[in-house]
């Protein structure tokens, strides 16, 4: 289909081979080579239409504005010729700008003006916003972040945009970039031409007051960025956002979540009525952004009540669902790829390619979008997601609501334990902060979480211990492993021992090798001789805090204890025993994992199953 460019031609719509119009006549290509497919806006100064280039082999998608110049008195049309020629001429160089259209060309053809300019394939922020809800206050950091270096490089040319509203920001699919549109040559010559008659130039709602009067400034451009961020934070109609009877602005009155009172200081410095009182550049605002820290995302809470024993996860011809206590799937196996619940009461689901998460009903609460995620921990879960494309393969974080609070910035992260989040920058790990400060300099090889205010580090091949402040409070060993129940363990010339908060030994190293403490009891490896059960070699056992052996070293393998349960492995089998030594669960599987929430994950001929705390199979 192609489409008539003349304003008076009654059938418009014409067979995609035509290149005259079949009911008008009128040529339908302009300059031989764009042609328009498709009328997509129409307003008091001219219309907008999708169009081809015909000249490029893929045909790719342009965008024609024409100016209709026949709405002026004669006496006005050859000034806005000239106005046309000028603008093209600025808007020439404003295209430059990677987040603003190129210019293709300008015609005038038949008595009518046009411009040409690059297609913007994306939804703009009034779409953004009436899909998917009001935007939170790291959308609206990002937007300014974004938009107001573009603001500065136009007034930068001396050119005042006159027209900011949602529907003139796009998002490009392509990169996931905020492109600011809407710079038509003709409209802008026609808007110059008719300010100076003292027609209101933009959109009610948005448009400054000294712009109302017809006398824009660059301060002008920033009052309807302003009002922009304003709607978008609450979905409300910027008429009713100010109360004209007080003489200032409500928006605040709308808000179903705070912001900071950085971000709210901003916007209504943005938006003040008086021009003195609001900011006069771009960079004005930029200074002021770097001093806005989002509200302590801790606080958010879940949609939907969190159950006491959340659904656990199960996996069958790779496949993943969830089961209840009872061993009844009620979550489908319809998930590619699938984690745990944690205590947020959410859980990372894969569906295709992309990572959401769902709640404990199995509804997608985060929709699918990103290419992985960790788990939520303290009301953050990191992801990472490479439509940011000039941080592609970074990591940031998001809340449960799905708002990215801590930008992608990061080359690898650990989900957030007790307050911080070990990020690496290059080849350094440091420690964030969940406003995503940099609290601990990125300054070590590797790292672990921090546990009971301690975190592991390696320096020179040996493991030490930091605490909050970054500080090196116990000294680096060969090895070590997290503090759980006040202890550590560490290996000291090839043996484990367990350490104290204090840094001090308190179990001789003497085990080959020594896991964590769990419930008062930690497995242990050591050389035996049991000859009464006819047991030699290498066995693993229990001790207790007080480095007395609690059972005897006996299992070819064993876990720390979960739920009054441990698995163990005897004779190539893996079983239950109980804090007294005795099998609960007799050794039969191939592997077994740890109770949580009373099922526990084991291997039976190949298959993956799952028992509860009496061994028998639920699922």
């Amino acid at each position: 289909m192609s489409y008539c460019l003349n304003p008076h031609c009654q059938k418009p719509q014409n067979l995609p081979k035509n290149r005259f119009c079949q009911n008008c006549g009128a040529k339908l290509t302009l300059k031989d080579r764009y042609i328009a497919v498709r009328l997509i806006a129409q307003g008091g100064f001219g219309r907008t239409f999708l169009a081809i280039d015909l000249d490029i082999p893929s045909q790719p998608l342009c965008v024609i504005k024409q100016f209709l110049p026949d709405i002026l008195n004669p006496s006005e049309i050859h000034k806005a010729k000239q106005l046309f020629e000028q603008e093209a001429q600025q808007l020439d160089k404003l295209g430059q700008h990677p987040q603003i259209p190129q210019l293709l060309a300008h015609v005038e053809q038949e008595d009518h003006l046009y411009l040409i300019q690059e297609f913007i394939d994306g939804d703009n922020l009034a779409t953004e916003l009436a899909k998917q809800g009001s935007f939170s206050e790291t959308d609206i950091k990002q937007l300014l972040e974004s938009i107001l270096p573009v603001l500065a490089f136009i007034h930068k040319h001396n050119v005042i945009h006159r027209d900011i509203k949602p529907e003139n920001i796009i998002r490009r699919k392509s990169d996931y970039q905020l492109v600011l549109v809407d710079f038509g040559a003709a409209k802008l010559a026609t808007k110059t031409l008719l300010a100076k008659t003292g027609t209101i130039i933009g959109t009610p709602g948005y448009t400054a007051p000294e712009q109302a009067l017809g006398k824009p400034t660059f301060a002008s451009d920033i009052y309807s960025l302003g009002v922009t961020c304003l709607h978008l934070l609450t979905q409300i109609d910027t008429l009713d956002l100010f109360d004209a009877n007080e003489n200032d602005w409500v928006w605040q009155d709308y808000l179903t979540t705070p912001v900071s009172p950085q971000l709210r200081n901003i916007l209504n410095k943005m938006v003040a009525m008086a021009l003195k009182k609001r900011y006069q550049s771009p960079t004005e605002i930029l200074q002021d952004l770097t001093l806005v820290k989002p509200p302590i995302p801790t606080v958010t809470k879940p949609i939907t009540p969190i159950p006491q024993t959340l659904p656990r996860l199960v996996e069958v011809d790779k496949k993943y669902g969830y089961i209840n206590p009872d061993g009844k799937l009620i979550i489908g196996l319809q998930f590619d790829q699938a984690r745990y619940f944690t205590n947020s009461g959410l859980a990372p689901v894969k569906i295709a390619r992309q990572w959401g998460f769902i709640n404990h009903e199995g509804k997608l609460q985060i929709p699918p979008q990103f290419d992985n995620v960790g788990n939520f921990s303290e009301g953050l879960a990191s992801f990472k997601q490479t439509k940011w494309y000039f941080l592609q393969s970074k990591w940031g974080y998001l809340n449960i609501q799905g708002d990215i609070v801590i930008n992608p910035q990061f080359n690898d992260v650990y989900d957030f334990s007790e307050g911080l989040a070990a990020i690496r920058l290059g080849m350094s790990w440091g420690y964030i902060d969940q406003y995503g400060n940099i609290v601990i300099e990125p300054q070590f090889d590797e790292v672990s979480s921090f546990s009971e205010g301690f975190a592991k580090v390696r320096i020179n091949n040996k493991w030490g211990y930091i605490d909050k402040t970054g500080k090196l409070v116990i000294p680096p060993r060969d090895d070590g492993r997290n503090f759980s129940n006040s202890f550590a363990a560490v290996k000291i010339h090839n043996l484990w021992g367990y350490i104290n908060n204090q840094g001090n030994i308190v179990i001789q190293p003497q085990y080959l090798n020594a896991l964590d403490f769990s419930e008062g009891l930690a497995p242990i490896l050591m050389e035996t001789k049991f000859l009464g059960l006819l047991i030699t070699g290498e066995k693993w056992g229990y001790i207790n805090t007080l480095g007395t052996i609690a059972i005897e070293p006996q299992f070819d393998w064993a876990y720390s204890f979960s739920e009054g349960l441990a698995a163990v492995k005897r004779n190539n089998l893996w079983g239950y025993i109980n804090k007294l030594g005795q099998i609960i669960v007799e050794p039969r599987f191939d592997f077994a994992a740890n109770f949580v929430n009373g099922i526990a994950e084991v291997v039976l001929g190949g298959q993956c199953r799952y028992i509860n705390k009496r061994g028998k199979l639920i699922y």
